[in-house]
């Protein structure tokens, strides 16, 4: 098909490249309406959203169990904040009094459904009073271990050894006052955040010996320390990361622009999709998160890409001697097709991200599909309005619309097209054309065994295991790994259980025989619930009648040692509390499943969910890994039908998603597998990144391919030399954007982040690769050896 035969569509875009040109303050009051608009709502709605909780789905069981646990009116626990109090005095009268003073500061802020500490168990063990020696402590302390097993392992978490005791301060949810808000309120506070500065404020105000260090620390802290970080060096990265997508944009196309300054016309065109991203965020109801972060680089990446490709269409009419309003209908008649195709197939590759199982990466998918929407949209309006207006009749004639173009020569030279006087770049890119040409069977070989490599590889890249493992290394970091070490349990696994006779004689006999099953469990340390408390208080009995039961519970209840929570919040459940050894990865599944299995085989009759941070930071681990085969798989076939549909050609479909896409995921997990990248939530995404925008370089270079093989005695090599002239800066250039602008990633302290900006920078390498390599050379021996093309 040729670019004047007529169709539907190319006279369509034609039109709205004369109708941008012609109407260009139509078309500038448009955007600039719509531009106020968007900032207004994204401005109103938009936050960066925190915490681990994000990953999960909200409808899902994980996520139900773990907010039925963390609710202020049911158990208000999930959350515990530690501070671990050292000293070489730890048993001396005086330090128990410091405890005791932390604990009731603690306590007195309201915001902690439970504080527990030695303080209590030394006054548990003497009558609710702070012996005054040593000895005394001592004694008070081993009364209350001699109580009941489940009592011992209590004082064994809050007093780890001879010189550490450790105080803990549980809580579930949390009402943030709007004065934690950052930033305008883009960065609402957090529990976590708002809980550690209440507990450092309240340790500051009690009086501590010059022996004694306090230090506080736990998993909210530490998350909170490490999502402040995270904002502001995003900010900086994208900073840089624009700065260095500028220069490259610069760089790339000045010797292909008349006037340098009007490399800001196409950035700009980007700017402005991006403008409209965001206010389609604030409708929907999208935040920013550690992923959604990641939208901005993509986005702004291919809208350069779209706009670079009709900037240089557009110069490329007018040095035929056409009119500036010709030239755009031309530009948006021949590009503006390719354009489609290329944005179409790019947003099923991003949307096939929508069946992650992570719900930001399914946020990233809808909106960088969006993002590349709008950027083909503006590209065909805005952009065409911009550079009719600002063109300064510049461009040099070489060939006038109706003047045939030098036939190129059958050795893949071109006569006409790339002389002496071309820049020395086309001269490299049509020197790359000629070596294709001349040996396409040797590239396709050394390709398809570079590619055989990485999918040897593709299941041996290995999968992040531990949440911490996400996060730089900072104090907090290394203050929560000496808690790991020193406490015997630093996690809490909460096992939910709910019948219509929850507080009865016969249900916590059978809790009772959970709870001493599951301690048999190498990993858990103890079992701690309602029935432990009434066994403790009625001489390791359950009382036989349900009034003297629930007596004990409601006393029980108001114990400062083994705190249970009120039963007339849950009258119809309570909560096993399993505190858990210091695990990690695979153990802490086998330790889930090994709980599930217990409990129904004890409590036959009740309702039971396991759940708890490490439960919750499980299942975001594997659901990184879940999504990943399916993401991509549905994202390449559902490119492959599209574009068969599309060009009217499944081997012309099959060609640009292997030889592309497929090939440059392929060489990523190699190159991942071989740099030691792992697979976390953002970098699962980068298959569906690379077809998104992968294909979009190949559809680029294959479409001018087949353009410039309709006419009449070109041979293929010589097309696809054109093709790949042409097509080389604004395809490497835009590629080069994405590439370094994600490379800046690279050099986060966050390792989830810097894995994500390297395995991204590595997708668009591979991806220019395949475009201008492995495509090439493949579409050569179709066309050589196949009726393939006979119809361009």
């Amino acid at each position: 098909m040729t670019d004047d035969e007529s169709t539907p569509l190319r006279d369509r875009l034609e039109r709205v490249g004369r109708f941008s040109a012609e109407n260009r303050r139509t078309v500038f009051s448009v955007v600039a309406v719509l531009v106020v608009v968007s900032l207004v709502i994204a401005g109103a709605s938009v936050q960066m959203s925190l915490g681990m909780e994000l990953y999960i789905d909200d409808d899902s069981q994980t996520n139900q169990n773990w907010q039925e646990v963390k609710a202020d009116d049911t158990f208000d626990l999930g959350n515990n904040v530690f501070v671990m109090v050292e000293t070489d005095h730890l048993y001396h009268p005086e330090t128990i009094r410091t405890i005791d003073r932390l604990d009731g500061r603690y306590t007195a802020s309201e915001e902690f459904s439970s504080v527990t500490s030695l303080a209590d168990v030394v006054k548990r063990g003497n009558g609710g009073e702070i012996p005054d020696t040593e000895r005394e402590v001592r004694a008070s302390i081993a009364r209350v271990e001699s109580m009941d097993s489940s009592a011992a392992a209590l004082v064994s978490n809050v007093n780890p050894d001879r010189e550490t005791a450790l105080i803990v301060a549980t809580y579930g949810e949390v009402d943030v006052p709007s004065s934690d808000d950052q930033y305008f309120g883009f960065l609402p506070g957090t529990g976590a955040g708002y809980l550690t500065d209440e507990v450092t404020d309240a340790t500051s105000h009690v009086r501590v010996p010059p022996h004694v260090d306090v230090t506080v620390t736990g998993a909210p802290v530490f998350e909170n320390a490490a999502f402040g970080l995270m904002l502001p060096e995003m900010v900086q990265l994208f900073a840089v990361a624009f700065a260095i997508i500028f220069s490259v944009v610069f760089l790339v196309m000045r010797g292909r622009l008349y006037r340098t300054w009007k490399v800001f016309l196409p950035v700009g065109t980007a700017l402005v999709a991006l403008v409209y991203m965001l206010g389609m965020m604030g409708v929907i109801g999208f935040n920013f998160n550690a992923i959604m972060l990641g939208v901005l680089p993509i986005a702004l990446g291919l809208g350069i890409d779209f706009s670079l490709q009709l900037h240089t269409r557009y110069i490329e009419e007018r040095e035929k001697g056409r009119d500036p309003v010709d030239a755009a209908g031309a530009a948006a008649r021949t590009t503006g097709n390719t354009l489609l195709l290329a944005m179409a197939t790019t947003s099923i590759g991003l949307g096939a991200l929508l069946v992650s199982a992570v719900p930001p990466t399914r946020q990233l998918g809808a909106t960088a599909a969006f993002g590349v929407i709008a950027a083909t949209a503006l590209s065909l309006t805005l952009l065409v309005a911009l550079l009719v207006e600002f063109d300064d009749d510049e461009y040099g004639t070489v060939n006038a619309p109706d003047t045939p173009s030098p036939e190129p020569s059958a050795a893949g030279g071109s006569d006409g097209v790339l002389g002496d006087d071309e820049p020395a770049f086309e001269r490299f890119i049509g020197a790359l054309s000629g070596g294709i040409a001349a040996t396409p069977l040797l590239v396709i070989v050394l390709m398809v065994a570079a590619i055989g490599g990485g999918a040897a590889v593709y299941h041996d890249v290995p999968t992040t295991q531990e949440m911490l493992d996400y996060w730089p290394d900072i104090e907090q970091r290394d203050d929560l790994e000496d808690l790991e070490d020193a406490a015997q349990s630093p996690n809490v696994i909460y096992v939910v259980v709910e019948g219509k006779d929850a507080y009865s004689p016969t249900t916590f006999r059978r809790a009772s025989a959970f709870e001493s099953a599951i301690e048999e469990h190498d990993d858990v340390n103890a079992a701690m619930g309602p029935a432990t408390a009434v066994e403790i208080a009625n001489d390791g009995e359950i009382p036989e009648s349900r009034a003297r039961l629930i007596e004990t519970v409601d006393r029980q209840a108001e114990s400062d040692l083994m705190p249970i929570g009120s039963r007339a919040d849950t009258p119809d459940r309570f909560v096993i509390q399993l505190f858990v050894a210091d695990i990690g990865g695979q153990e802490v599944r086998h330790l889930i499943d090994d709980t599930e299995a217990v409990a129904d085989g004890h409590l036959v009759t009740e309702r039971t969910a396991v759940t708890g941070k490490p439960v919750v930071n499980r299942n975001v681990i594997e659901n990184v890994t879940s999504g990943r085969d399916p993401m991509t798989a549905l994202s390449f076939g559902m490119a492959t039908l599209f574009l068969a549909l599309a060009l009217r050609s499944f081997r012309e479909s099959v060609l640009l998603v292997v030889s592309v896409a497929v090939s440059a995921v392929m060489l990523i997990s190699m190159a991942m597998y071989a740099l030691g990248i792992p697979w976390n939530p953002l970098t699962v995404a980068t298959g569906s990144i690379a077809l998104g925008a992968g294909i979009t370089y190949g559809i680029h270079v294959h479409e001018r391919f087949k353009e410039e093989l309709s006419t009449a005695g070109t041979t293929p090599a010589a097309a696809m030399r054109e093709a790949m002239v042409r097509k080389s800066r604004p395809v490497i250039g835009s590629g080069a954007t994405t590439l370094f602008g994600f490379g800046a990633l690279g050099i986060s302290d966050f390792p989830v982040l810097a894995n994500f900006g390297i395995a991204v920078a590595l997708a668009m390498t591979f991806a220019l690769v395949t475009a201008f390599v492995f495509l090439p050379a493949s579409a050569l021996l179709l066309a050589r050896r196949t009726d393939t093309y006979d119809g361009a």
